[in-house]
């Protein structure tokens, strides 16, 4: 169980805003929601063709965290939030 820290916090933040970029959002805003005990909640707001759709996404901040620094937990990270926020992912541009 990781304990709440603003350090904590601020890294989870961070591990979260380079996990939507990557995912390629076109636009998002999002909020780290801590929780008691070791999953947390990140609330996304993202860009759709018809408005803005609001998501919450639980999360272990342990698994958060450690996908900042190892690859496998961010590949990980990915996928499971691909699945949940695909469908809001901007196209991959043609290559000629």
């Amino acid at each position: 169980m990781v304990n709440l820290t603003t350090l904590n916090l601020a890294q989870a933040k961070e591990a979260t805003g380079m996990l939507l970029d990557q995912l390629g959002l076109p636009a998002y805003l999002f909020e780290v929601e801590p929780c008691e005990g070791a999953h947390w909640q990140v609330r996304v707001d993202c860009a759709a063709d018809d408005g803005w759709q609001s998501l919450t996404i639980p999360v272990d901040v342990k698994r958060l965290l450690d996908s900042a620094t190892n690859p496998r937990a961010r590949a990980q990270m990915l996928a499971d939030w691909a699945r949940t926020l695909g469908v809001y992912r901007r196209p991959s541009p043609n290559v000629s």
